[in-house]
């Protein structure tokens, strides 16, 4: 077993579920801070956006500090911002808190991924990256799910140690475990631009950030949303998260699958079009609250949704590896970019929603922005060639 993956992981993984365990507790939030759901719904906005705009700015300023030297700095950062959470008087100093927290993460993420390849020899880069990346996606699985059981019966501060406690080890880890590295060549934001002026790199980004935007309108508030289709108190709601976990895990495995050896339009296609109808489930749903379907009816949203928007991840990264095959390392920051550039205008797009409409219309809109997707994907790519076959003789 690789340790220095662990810990690597492990701070992914804290990261994670720092990043959006607001989804399971914005109604104890609200209440607290006495400001709406869809205001505690910007705890989620602000972070995203905040990482989005700054990792590539931030990756361009610490692109000649000592690898393990910025991975220390990041997670300590990190660390001190969840336990300012944890004592985080008003909404407004709560908000500053996650804007720390987001430049940890924007400095940490992409620079642990970094170091995994490096790490691994050339055969083992691709397990080595999974790994690392795989401690996001495992915070749905394990870090949402226990963040908002942990707040429904000691608090949403109660949460934040956890998390605090999690990226503290990790710290120590990254510290004592990992070797002196010295920095990769620097790559500076014109490089960074000048990929974003190729037609088809920008249409991925476009697609990844429009799918990302869909299902964070949704997610961001999947707490009162299922509450108030199922009834359920916060640990039924921890109970249908963890659902939500298992099914992404599939879903990732299954982008990884799809992109090894499915045609992408044909798969991207069918992510999209299993995402917009799951979310566009939910507005049903909540207008038949109470019904004896209404449970039976999220499960099977929840497993497809989850399935769905965690398949497009790995299929768009390695989209954009495959269109900028020279410069990959800016591609996939790009395209880290656009994912929680996706997540930060969805989750403004959702507080919208509620304060202009109703939890019913959160599915409409989060399946709006994942058919503009769908759309952009029909008009912006080509249809793939099946290969020519040779003639006889």
């Amino acid at each position: 077993m690789n340790f220095r993956l662990i810990v690597l992981a492990l701070g992914t993984f804290a990261i994670g579920t720092g990043s959006f365990v607001f989804a399971g507790l914005l109604e104890g939030v609200a209440e607290e801070l006495s400001v709406s759901v869809a205001s505690a719904g910007h705890l989620v906005t602000v972070f995203a956006v905040t990482y989005a705009v700054c990792a590539p700015v931030l990756a361009a300023i610490t692109g000649t500090v000592p690898r393990r030297r910025l991975l220390v700095f990041a997670m300590a950062l990190f660390v001190a911002a969840n336990f300012a959470s944890v004592f985080a008087p008003t909404f407004s100093l709560l908000l500053a808190s996650r804007v720390v927290a987001a430049l940890g993460a924007a400095m940490f993420t992409p620079n642990a991924a970094a170091v995994a390849s490096s790490l691994a020899e050339p055969e083992h880069r691709g397990r080595a990256l999974a790994v690392v990346t795989g401690g996001l996606t495992i915070a749905f699985v394990i870090g949402i799910p226990l963040g908002s059981l942990i707040g429904t019966y000691y608090g949403w501060r109660a949460t934040f140690v956890m998390v605090g406690l999690m990226a503290a080890v990790a710290l120590v880890g990254v510290r004592i475990l990992l070797p002196h590295m010295e920095s990769p060549p620097a790559v500076g934001l014109r490089e960074r631009v000048d990929a974003l002026r190729q037609a088809p790199v920008a249409t991925a980004l476009s697609l990844t950030a429009l799918g990302m935007m869909g299902g964070f309108v949704v997610f961001t508030y999947v707490g009162p949303l299922l509450a108030g289709i199922t009834g359920f108190g916060g640990g039924g709601v921890s109970a249908l998260l963890l659902l939500f976990g298992v099914a992404a895990m599939f879903g990732n495995s299954l982008g990884g699958y799809g992109a090894d050896n499915l045609p992408y339009r044909r798969m991207a296609f069918g992510i999209m079009a299993v995402q917009a109808v799951s979310l566009a489930s939910f507005s049903l749903l909540v207008m038949a609250s109470g019904s004896p379907l209404a449970l039976a009816g999220v499960c099977l949203s929840l497993v497809a949704w989850g399935v769905a928007g965690f398949a497009l991840n790995p299929l768009q990264q390695y989209r954009v590896t495959q269109l900028a095959p020279s410069t990959q390392n800016v591609a996939l920051s790009l395209n880290s970019s656009a994912i929680y550039l996706g997540q930060g205008v969805g989750a403004g797009l959702g507080s919208l929603t509620l304060g202009f409409g109703s939890l019913a219309a959160l599915g409409v809109a989060g399946a709006a922005c994942t058919s503009a997707a769908l759309v952009i994907l029909a008009l912006g790519t080509r249809p793939e060639k099946p290969p020519e076959v040779a003639p006889e003789g």
